[in-house]
């Protein structure tokens, strides 16, 4: 008996997988008069984003955390995609945003769709290195920021019965030593993510997380990497300087010259799950993007905890030793 529930239930399970897969191909219509506001326009995966929905005719939001930011971007858009200034850390530029897109909507309509994008990587090191300011700040932009916009936004989005996006990261499937504030706001993300989707269950609000692999944008430079992690160092107690030692700091600095070469340069994968995230008839609650996250990093964290502590280790200062 039990044995035929187990291979009912794997039916049923990959039937709906198939039902899910063949009904998500579908697009809704009218995606021309859906409007779409997307944080942390400039640079990365959402000024890919806005440059990709403007092309196919979806009116956009393009929030810009700078000037410069939203001077390129007007240069390689229509005149139909609109550019606000947007500090997700700042209530009083979250007020102003909301009143902007207000004034912009056609009357009596509602947000399609919000993606919340901006964000940012402090430090690449251990706890230790990381200032307060550091901390706060990470956690500020990635996950504080995001619950303040999404809180002011969700009136209209309930109106348009529209799409909440967050961009994740693989920090939220893989714990990564030396990223501790960032990993929190990453997985913070994903929480808020899921709660959104059962507040929101009866008022048509769907609520999807995207999470991609190491895809090239400016949140990850090998050599401001290298500035940063330096400066915190220096500014860290004697007795810490000593326990990691010289020769720790080079080998992980060097160990950042490295990356670009795991790197995706095509950022369509994650542009295209956005994508479908906003108009798909049937969205997917998670989106993993690249063959490294899908295939290396997800099958790995479903592994015991023992593993991945083990396997994941940071590299050792020279004197660590266990007890």
């Amino acid at each position: 008996m039990f044995c035929l529930l187990l291979a009912l239930a794997g039916i049923l399970y990959v039937g709906y997988k198939l039902f899910q897969h063949q009904r998500g191909k579908t697009i809704i219509e009218n995606t021309n008069n859906r409007h779409v506001l997307i944080t942390g326009c400039d640079s990365g995966f959402g000024n890919e984003l806005a440059r990709l929905l403007d092309k196919r005719g979806v009116p956009v939001f393009a929030a810009c955390l700078t000037e410069k930011g939203t001077a390129e971007l007007k240069k390689h858009t229509s005149s139909r995609l609109r550019v606000l200034q947007l500090d997700v850390t700042d209530q009083n530029s979250i007020h102003d945003s909301v009143e902007f897109v207000k004034r912009h909507l056609p009357k009596s309509s509602g947000l399609w769709g919000l993606v919340n994008n901006a964000g940012l990587q402090i430090l690449y090191a251990p706890l230790e290195f990381h200032s307060h300011e550091a901390i706060q700040k990470c956690i500020s932009v990635n996950l504080l920021g995001s619950i303040d916009v999404t809180k002011s936004f969700l009136p209209l989005l309930r109106k348009a019965k529209g799409r909440l996006v967050f961009i994740s990261s693989d920090s939220a499937i893989i714990d990564w030593p030396c990223r501790a504030p960032y990993v929190i706001s990453k997985v913070g993300l994903e929480a808020l993510a899921e709660c959104l989707r059962r507040e929101l269950y009866h008022v048509g609000v769907t609520s999807s997380t995207i999470q991609p692999g190491p895809f090239k944008t400016s949140i990850v430079d090998p050599n401001e990497m290298k500035s940063t992690l330096q400066r915190a160092f220096d500014s860290v107690d004697e007795e810490v300087q000593q326990f990691y030692g010289q020769n720790w700091l080079n080998k992980i600095k060097e160990s950042f010259s490295g990356i670009p070469g795991i790197q995706y340069e095509d950022l369509s994968p994650v542009t295209n799950a956005m994508y479908h995230a906003l108009f798909s008839v049937m969205p997917k609650r998670r989106y993993r993007c690249g063959l490294v996250c899908e295939y290396y990093f997800y099958p790995i964290s479903l592994l015991p905890g023992w593993f991945n502590t083990w396997y994941w280790k940071m590299s050792p200062p020279p004197d660590a030793k266990r007890t």
